[in-house]
């Protein structure tokens, strides 16, 4: 399916000056996360990556983004993602962790920093270790990711593909041994993109704008409990 989110409003330099806008965009989708599950969205999975388009407002290191890309990456536990009943805006529904008051991403793991032979396998191919060594962990720092400031968010912008850890599994959606989901943004009538919005000191999170690309036969289960 192709859905639309506020019809296209994601730049930073145009929309998020429409004060009004945005007010009106946030307030609609905190009543129906209020409302809950079934009744005000449905959840159909975890966000395990944010893939985000090149931003000259970004201060990630030109070697970093080669390496890795720029995104926002959950190994695991990722925040849950839903669709608002009944307009089917994208809905991030739960918090980011705070760290000494600033919302936290987990460690991942320094691309820069590879082990060689995690499992110390000898000249006869036999395991010296069952638990692999694991690489150095480096901090995903949100403000060198986040294309600028409105208000009291950071913006991510623009917002090229999520990658969903669907609740349904292998076994119901994805690919052949994979059960993630790739949601696509796409460009809306204005030729604007979606954006991420994450207020740092709370950790919530918001959508804005543009369009997303789900598969017609995806059915978002109704997260119960």
């Amino acid at each position: 399916m192709l859905a639309g989110a506020e019809h296209g409003i994601s730049k930073i330099n145009t929309v998020l000056k429409a004060g009004k806008d945005l007010d009106f965009s946030l307030t609609m989708k905190k009543e129906r996360m209020r409302a809950g599950p079934g009744v005000g969205y449905n959840v159909f999975g975890r966000i395990e990556t944010i893939y985000l388009e090149p931003d000259r407002g970004c201060r990630m290191d030109p070697s970093d983004a080669e390496r890795v890309g720029r995104r926002l990456y959950w190994p695991e536990s990722g925040p849950a993602i839903a669709r608002s009943i009944p307009e089917q805006d994208l809905l991030i529904v739960s918090s980011l962790p705070l760290h000494r008051g600033w919302a936290a991403m987990p460690d991942v793991p320094d691309p820069t920093r590879p082990v060689k032979n995690p499992y110390g396998v000898d000249k006869r191919g036999e395991l010296g270790r069952e638990v692999p060594i694991e690489a150095p962990k480096r901090k995903q720092r949100l403000e060198q990711i986040a294309s600028g400031k409105f208000c009291n968010f950071l913006v991510f912008h623009p917002i090229a593909q999520i990658i969903v850890l669907t609740l349904g599994g292998a076994a119901q959606w994805g690919s052949l041994g994979s059960y993630r989901q790739p949601i696509s943004s796409l460009s809306s009538f204005d030729g604007t993109k979606m954006a991420l919005l994450i207020d740092p000191y709370t950790g919530e999170c918001f959508f804005k704008g543009g369009r997303y690309d789900l598969s017609d036969q995806f059915e978002a289960p109704t997260l119960r409990g």
